[in-house]
């Protein structure tokens, strides 16, 4: 083929037929141009199927998270509400057998550590900057919430490091506080079981997840 156009310029040339031969040149550099232009479009037709395959599979990586952080936040939940409406309503004890006898209900803490790995994998790829910026807003929110609670968690457990048991009036102190510790784990837990759905509805609205 190029064999061929070389001919062609070279017969233009011979015949002195300029004018011709510059019409001939100047349409060669206009089908160079419209190869590369198409190279060009063919390549980032490309490089966006794949950015658009990174985001399908991150935003389905970022559902599983979700979904599983929700889970778990369902089956502490009620355990922590329970032990709230109790220690309301419970007597406190006066000997070291009656407190045995009061923490019959108690189960420890169970507070789980929500999980984060594909969002920070999201931000460390690169990939969470192609998210839509509404989309994103969201997560951020989510995530920052959802740090706070785990930071909490391990905060709430500091309460039963140097708890006496054997105690009647140290007893009281340490239930007083987990009563409030569980209290503010309700607000946390509804409010992250809220920004769970939420973010769910906004992926599942704004991208077409297959």
């Amino acid at each position: 083929m190029i064999k061929f156009f070389r001919q062609i310029r070279q017969n233009f040339l011979t015949e002195n037929k300029f004018g011709k031969y510059l019409l001939y040149a100047i349409g060669e550099i206009i089908l160079v141009f419209i190869g590369i232009f198409m190279a060009l479009q063919f390549n980032n037709w490309n490089e966006e199927k794949k950015i658009q395959k990174n985001i399908q599979t991150t935003l389905n990586l970022l559902k599983d998270e979700i979904n599983t952080n929700k889970m778990s936040i369902s089956n502490v939940k009620d355990y922590h509400i329970m032990i709230r409406d109790t220690l309301r309503k419970i007597d406190m004890p006066k000997t070291e057998e009656n407190i045995n006898k009061a923490l019959g209900f108690w189960r420890g803490m169970r507070t789980p550590r929500l999980r984060d790995a594909a969002f920070q994998t999201s931000i460390q790829a690169g990939v969470s900057k192609e998210f839509n910026p509404t989309l994103l807003n969201t997560l951020n929110n989510l995530y920052t919430y959802q740090e706070s609670y785990n930071a909490f968690n391990t905060q709430s457990i500091q309460i039963f490091f140097n708890a006496d048991f054997t105690d009647a009036k140290s007893f009281g102190k340490t239930m007083a506080k987990v009563q409030m510790t569980m209290n503010d784990l309700y607000y946390y837990e509804k409010e992250l079981t809220e920004l769970f759905d939420y973010n769910l509805k906004q992926i599942d609205s704004l991208y077409k997840i297959d």
